[in-house]
């Protein structure tokens, strides 16, 4: 965009010393003077032979020199409504010219001429004007007498060339102010990529048609852990490998490359990084260099783990409990975050391993990278391996092209949750008993190393060591993985955190639902104690899902559990609440009775709506026909 003209000098667009020598060699040749001004009125170059009689006698008086602005004006205006040289007779009775600069339509200074005349003045009119501007007339006649009297086509001879120039001064001010635009936006385009360049997340290597480094941005000297003066004018091939020919193929062969994987030996040790290259051709179309992209590879997988949501959510504040083996628990396990050690954590299904895994990752040092969770028991055994260590393209039918890093690379600068460990094959727990022993792994079909820096927990529902015994599991890798060991109480050994842990459940869920529940009869709390807990903390969330879909109002009734925990069968061999186990049992009976009656109503109400027809009633309750006949017979409903 064009500098608003507004803002633009003359005098920072023309050559004023060139221009003053001009006005005074044509004031030599052609005995007229000239002089530059600004359209602020200011004067760009020295007047060229400015008469004495206008400079001492007309501007001397204050109303000549009001006069003479105010000629000028006039003469200025004619010059730029008529688009030529504008002449005409100032007060005094002297001839001048004005010669406007313009630029993209706006006046940036105008070029004055004239001082002369084209006869010799009348007494009369000398003694008018000297009487009028208060001047000695003597005088005013013995000044004008030294004007130069030129003839009038000679005046507009000089006129037309003064426009030329003019009109010359106009084309150099626009070329020169698109030179000044230009050049501006040339370095401003450079500020910003320069801008660009060192604010980029990934590290940018510009090379020459040779392949010499000759510029690095600050994460390239991260990523090589060498200042940017160590890595200029080296070659390309020099620092990143001999096993790069794809990268040669920039200034060879002016190839492009997109995501490749390299590995680049730091001073840190090896790094493993995705590059990406394109070659940089002038205008017209020759080679001058490339630029190579390098993303360090742990950059990319926390990408990835953040979109896939491989990251930690729970910390210890979730863990609700306080009876004095969870909270033994949970001590051992803040102990456990501050550490680096591999940590085992036992338990029965559902009573929150992986709770108890995010939880330490979000305490320990390493909070702020990917938290890769694995269920060794769900994965085939046959993609075990290529699961957790990668593979390469071509490793085995049907494997991606391109390849695919393992959960062990994602996890790199984080942890891995390696769950239901004890259903690991034998032949992978070798395998891993390496990665924990070397930091190393090695992709599928492939023979490069790539370490990798992660924290291992590991969480079975199985007793390990009778597994070791069993012949089941590695002795070494259990001794490995068992550096700190956890082992989490099941629900029905924390009776008096089932009450806190259900309202909080409730809490929680009533608020992501949208539904408030203000009470739970007691009879409820004491139900839910009395049951064994099978499935521990995940069946309990399960019930409360239950409860608050199916509560009409804001208060849980026992009528609203499921019927296992409602019925004898669920009552422990021993009671653990304040009430007897014949006391339970009758309440248990009594909640049975209601459902069943509240059964056989919404029955009737259907078989009523259906006009009797089994099948219509069936299909609004959402029952098989057959079920619907059992039930009838049940409460002894006749068709």
């Amino acid at each position: 965009m064009m500098t608003k003209i507004s803002n633009v000098k003359l005098q920072n667009l023309i050559d004023a010393p060139f221009l003053q020598e001009f006005q005074d060699n044509f004031a030599l040749s052609v005995g007229v003077a000239s002089l530059i001004e600004d359209n602020q009125g200011q004067a760009i170059t020295c007047p060229s032979c400015f008469s004495t009689f206008c400079k001492e006698i007309i501007r001397s008086s204050p109303l000549g020199l009001k006069r003479c602005l105010a000629d000028d004006m006039r003469g200025a205006d004619m010059a730029l409504q008529t688009a030529k040289p504008a002449v005409y007779q100032c007060h005094a009775g002297l001839i001048d010219f004005a010669a406007p600069i313009i630029l993209n339509g706006q006046v940036l200074g105008t070029i004055f001429g004239g001082q002369v005349l084209t006869k010799a003045p009348s007494e009369a009119s000398c003694h008018k004007v000297a009487s009028e501007l208060g001047v000695d007339v003597n005088k005013y006649i013995a000044a004008i007498k030294e004007i130069p009297v030129v003839a009038t086509e000679k005046v507009h001879a000089a006129a037309k060339v003064l426009f030329s120039v003019a009109n010359t001064l106009s084309k150099n001010a626009y070329q020169t102010l698109k030179l000044k635009e230009n050049n501006r936006e040339i370095v401003l385009s450079y500020n910003r990529l320069e801008n660009i360049f060192n604010t980029m997340s990934d590290g940018v290597l510009i090379i020459d048609n040779n392949g010499i480094v000759k510029q690095v941005n600050v994460i390239a000297e991260e990523i090589f852990d060498r200042p940017g003066g160590e890595l200029l004018n080296k070659s390309v091939k020099e620092l990143m490998g001999s096993e790069t020919p794809f990268i040669e193929n920039i200034y060879k062969q002016q190839a492009a490359y997109t995501d490749f994987e390299i590995f680049i030996d730091a001073s840190l040790g090896r790094l493993h990084c995705l590059s990406s290259g394109r070659p940089i051709v002038d205008d017209e179309g020759e080679l001058s260099g490339g630029v190579i992209i390098l993303r360090p590879m742990k950059i990319v997988h926390n990408l990835v783990n953040r979109l896939s949501g491989a990251q930690a959510t729970f910390r210890f504040g979730n863990i609700i409990g306080q009876c004095p083996a969870i909270q033994k628990t949970v001590q051992l396990a803040t102990q456990a975050a501050a550490g680096v050690s591999n940590v085992l954590i036992e338990g029965e299904s559902g009573t929150g391993k992986e709770v108890f895994a995010q939880a330490i990752h979000n305490q320990s040092s390493r909070r702020k990278g990917p938290f890769v969770a694995v269920n060794c028991g769900a994965i085939p055994r046959e993609l075990m391996i290529s699961e957790l260590f990668g593979y390469t393209e071509g490793a085995f039918t049907g494997a991606r092209r391109g390849g695919r890093p393992g959960k062990f690379e994602f996890a790199s600068g984080g942890t891995i949750f390696l769950d239901e460990i004890g259903d690991t094959p034998l032949e992978l727990q070798v395998a891993l008993l390496r990665v924990i022993q070397e930091r190393k792994i090695t992709r599928m079909g492939d023979n490069k190393v790539i370490p990798v820096d992660l924290r291992i927990i590991c969480a079975t529902n199985k007793n390990l060591a009778h597994e070791v015994d069993k012949g089941n599991f590695r002795q070494d890798l259990y001794y490995r993985l068992n550096v700190i060991s956890l082992k989490i109480p099941p629900l029905r050994e924390r009776q008096e955190d089932i009450p806190v842990i259900f309202r909080y459940m409730l809490n929680t869920m009533g608020r992501e639902w949208g539904k408030t529940i203000r009470k739970v009869d007691p009879a409820v709390i004491t139900l839910l104690q009395q049951y064994q807990w099978p499935g521990n903390i995940r069946e309990l969330q399960n019930i409360v899902e239950r409860v608050i879909s199916i509560a009409e109002e804001d208060t849980i009734k026992p009528e609203h559990l499921p019927e296992h925990i409602i019925t004898p069968a669920g009552l422990p061999v021993t009671s653990l609440t304040s009430l007897s186990r014949n006391d339970a049992i009758c309440a248990r009976e009594m909640i049975k009775q209601n459902l069943n009656e509240k059964e056989r109503r919404q029955i009737v109400d259907f078989l009523l709506n259906a006009s009797g027809n089994i099948s219509h009633a069936a299909k609004q309750m959402g029952i098989a026909r057959s079920t619907l006949y059992r039930k009838m017979r049940q409460y002894n409903l006749s068709n």
